[in-house]
């Protein structure tokens, strides 16, 4: 909820930051509204919802790449293989675990924005923002159909549980030692 206050505050369409550092740099001739349109407001989604997630995903690779030991680059550099090589045998296999764990966690946020969707846009401009999260909380808060909300938040649930699967089977069980 803080995050997307903290954007409304910077994309206001009169008072927004933003707009008045366009404004100042001459790159505008008046402010913009960003949340007039569907395409837009669904863009400013997607970047606040990168903006947010991204720093801890990339907090997740870095200590993934603290914990690979120095000593298999030396090895690899003595043994003749270049940056290429080393990232690909060694960096990547060795991340494989953290790459899991960022991208089911991106996917169930990513699904379950509805924090960002409430604040920014509650759904709109119209439709254009409506996604299975908001369809449901809307269905079952703002109509009380309680019975087909709760139908559409498993049903969501469940389908971030079959991605985490593939995932699971992309990422981890395709590398995993045979016993």
């Amino acid at each position: 909820m803080v995050v997307g206050l903290l954007w409304i505050g910077i994309l206001d369409f009169e008072f927004g930051a933003f707009n008045g550092l366009l404004y100042d740099l001459h790159l505008v001739e008046g402010s913009i509204a960003f949340f007039k349109d569907g395409f837009s407001a669904l863009n400013v989604l997607v970047s606040v919802y990168a903006w947010n997630e991204g720093p801890f995903a990339a907090l997740l690779f870095l200590a993934g790449m603290q914990s690979i030991s120095m000593d298999l680059y030396s090895a690899a550099e003595v043994d003749g293989a270049g940056y290429w090589q080393r990232f690909r045998h060694l960096t990547l296999p060795a991340l494989r675990p953290i790459l899991f764990l960022v991208l089911v966690l991106s996917t169930v946020n990513g699904f379950l924005m509805l924090d960002l969707i409430y604040v920014l846009t509650m759904g709109g401009p119209g439709h254009d923002t409506t996604t299975v999260s908001w369809l449901g909380y809307e269905t079952a808060f703002t109509f009380f159909k309680f019975g087909p909300g709760t139908a559409i938040l498993y049903t969501l649930t469940a389908l971030c549980l079959l991605l985490a699967l593939v995932y699971h089977r992309l990422i981890l069980a395709r590398f995993e030692p045979a016993a």
